[in-house]
């Protein structure tokens, strides 16, 4: 098994197969780092950053020009050889240029992989935007909180465990490498975020018809209790006490919100799973009638 028959799984989810092909490449930049560092001793923190620089795509994060990890500090560090200063490429086999590498002259294959950087890097940004829409009024404890959250790994020293969850040997004759590891795990992380995303969605909508429910409860009981005391001429008043009572249970339009929010509910996730199972696009026109389909994951 390679990386790449777990990638031509998710090959209709093009910004996935994106985000794990920038996985990948900065994967095995890291490792030539590292390998290059304990072979000779020469490379350093310097170096990483010089490489990092080096394949930054749009010149985002914080290796700007001038910046601490910019093009000036990897000019200064001139310990990077050229050849280590660029990413790996993951090609697919099943793409139609890639059959045609060979016999292509020009730059298209250069031009697709910006395009596909440049895919990965939005998705990025638009993470770390809704990152920090989440953490812009969080207090310090929240945020140490929310950090080590959202450091949490699969894989990372947990790749013993991690080996006997995913319980690879029954379907597999092979003892999968290290690599195939890091990629369940990204799958796998890729599969939690995305059904949770979905639950908090399902459970927006849970709450948002709750409180049109219970406003309009409130708003067809006062428009009772008026009526009433129009008719009894104003006795309606010690009738109505029990109503009153259940209705200080029940915000108001103009009541403070909750303080807390309340935590994810099995069902929510239930119904997230189920929204989540839909048939892939090419053979969605092609059933036909009923017919039995697999359970979709990734």
């Amino acid at each position: 098994m390679s990386a790449e028959d777990l990638i031509f799984l998710i090959r209709h989810d093009r910004p996935k197969v994106n985000r794990l092909r920038t996985y990948l490449s900065w994967k095995d930049v890291r490792k030539n780092v590292k390998d290059s560092s304990d072979g000779t001793g020469g490379a350093g923190a310097d170096d990483v950053v010089g490489i990092e620089d080096a394949g930054d795509t749009k010149g985002g994060g914080d290796g700007a020009a001038g910046g601490p990890g910019g093009k000036n500090a990897g000019a200064a560090g001139g310990a990077v050889p050229v050849s280590k200063a660029r990413r790996m490429r993951v090609k697919l086999s099943w793409e139609l240029l890639n059959g045609f590498a060979d016999a292509m002259v020009g730059n298209g294959e250069e031009d697709e992989d910006d395009d596909d950087d440049e895919d990965a890097y939005l998705d990025s940004m638009q993470r770390l935007r809704d990152a920090d829409r989440i953490t812009f009024a969080m207090t310090r404890e929240e945020y140490e909180h929310y950090s080590e959250c959202r450091q949490a790994s699969f894989t990372y020293r947990k790749a013993k465990r991690f080996r006997e969850w995913a319980n690879m040997s029954s379907y597999i004759d092979m003892r999968p490498n290290d690599d195939i590891i890091d990629i369940l795990g990204f799958l796998t992380f890729e599969m939690v975020t995305t059904l949770t995303e979905t639950a908090l969605k399902v459970k927006r909508e849970e709450d948002e018809k709750q409180r049109l429910y219970r406003e309009a409860v409130v708003a067809a009981k006062s428009k009772n209790k008026s009526k009433e005391g129009g008719d009894n001429g104003g006795d309606g008043n010690a009738s109505g006490g029990e109503d009153m009572d259940l209705d200080e249970n029940i915000p108001g339009l103009f009541s403070l919100p909750p303080s807390e929010q309340s935590p994810l509910q099995p069902r929510h996730i239930r119904e997230a799973f189920r929204r989540l199972q839909r048939a892939p696009l090419p053979i969605k026109n092609y059933q036909g009638g009923l017919a039995r389909t697999k359970v979709s994951l990734i």
